[in-house]
């Protein structure tokens, strides 16, 4: 793919995030509109992305992995404590995912369906930080597994986890406690 192409995506994404921010229903983003904010054919938008779903996917995907990649470095650097920075980095990202709610529970549906082990590379770094040599490679991929798949199964049956445990995660103090738990209880 040549730079022009790669812009031309980059491009893409942002408008289709920048739409996503103004609208409540994801479902009603168009193509056309989004083909227009971002002064590019429609045809464009097919070839690179085949679909809407996959372009709102796409988009989600990419801004979180931005998300995680700018905590890393950005706001750990204030924070001390390595397993606080944990926290406050899946704070973040779930606090992202709640935002876009109805396209983050399909993207992460579909990541698990997938088998898509990628998710938890966003916070070994940190996870390396906590254990350093304590722990292998090995079993801190594992940890990181633990705590992104928990996560995971929680926001996709979310009803079921309150009826199961009483904790709304639609709402920011409890899903906080729930974050911080989890993290506690896991990381030892």
């Amino acid at each position: 793919m040549n730079s022009k192409d790669t812009d031309a995506k980059k491009k893409i994404i942002k408008v289709t995030m920048d739409i996503l921010n103004e609208v409540d229903e994801p479902d009603k983003i168009t193509i056309r509109q989004i083909a227009e904010r971002a002064n590019v054919g429609v045809g464009l938008i097919n070839y690179h992305f085949q679909s809407k779903e996959n372009l709102l996917y796409k988009a989600v995907s990419d801004t979180m992995s931005e998300l995680a990649e700018d905590l890393q470095k950005s706001k750990n650097d204030k924070i001390e404590d390595p397993i606080e920075k944990l926290k406050a980095m899946l704070k973040e990202l779930v606090d992202f995912t709640m935002h876009y709610n109805k396209l983050s529970r399909i993207l992460i549906s579909h990541t698990m369906q997938q088998g898509n082990m990628q998710v938890p590379l966003y916070i070994l770094p940190i996870i390396r930080e906590i254990y350093g040599s304590a722990k292998n490679e090995i079993e801190m991929r594992i940890i990181a597994l633990e705590i992104i798949s928990t996560l995971q199964v929680i926001y996709i049956s979310s009803e079921d986890f309150q009826l199961y445990t009483g904790m709304d995660i639609s709402n920011k103090t409890q899903r906080d406690t729930l974050i911080d738990t989890i993290v506690n209880n896991i990381i030892k």
